[in-house]
């Protein structure tokens, strides 16, 4: 059963592949190792106005929100995409990027807490 109180849920990997715990430790592995890290090039792409880095990088992190089931994040990815893609509503885009951002690195922590996964990214020093 899920935790509640987990920003996570990782349901969908286990519909995928209930048996497999290899399938989703490397998931999680490669979330924990370049999520975050995307996260906080999407903060600097947006303070810079880098549209289609913003675009990309949003692109990019989707489907993993997708997957691990970030639900507090899940409208705003999309909505980073999207106007990122359009260069529409830019004024939208700094506070969503930020919150993101936040919220990232708070998965991360406890997916690293959860599974004591080791990863090369330490999320403290990147909430802003």
């Amino acid at each position: 059963m899920q935790d509640e109180s987990r920003l996570y849920n990782l349901e969908k990997l286990y519909e995928i592949d209930n048996k497999n715990k290899e399938f989703i430790n490397e998931i999680i592995s490669v979330f924990l190792n370049s999520i975050p890290i995307n996260a906080k090039d999407l903060v600097t792409a947006a303070d810079e106005k880098r549209w289609d880095k913003v675009y990309f990088l949003a692109h990019k992190m989707k489907a993993n929100i997708d997957l691990l089931n970030i639900k507090a994040i899940r409208e705003e990815i999309r909505l980073v995409e999207r106007n990122a893609k359009t260069k529409t509503h830019l004024e939208q885009i700094a506070d969503k990027v930020k919150f993101i951002n936040i919220i990232i690195q708070q998965c991360a922590k406890e997916l690293q807490e959860d599974f004591a996964m080791d990863f090369d990214f330490d999320p403290k020093q990147n909430c802003n």
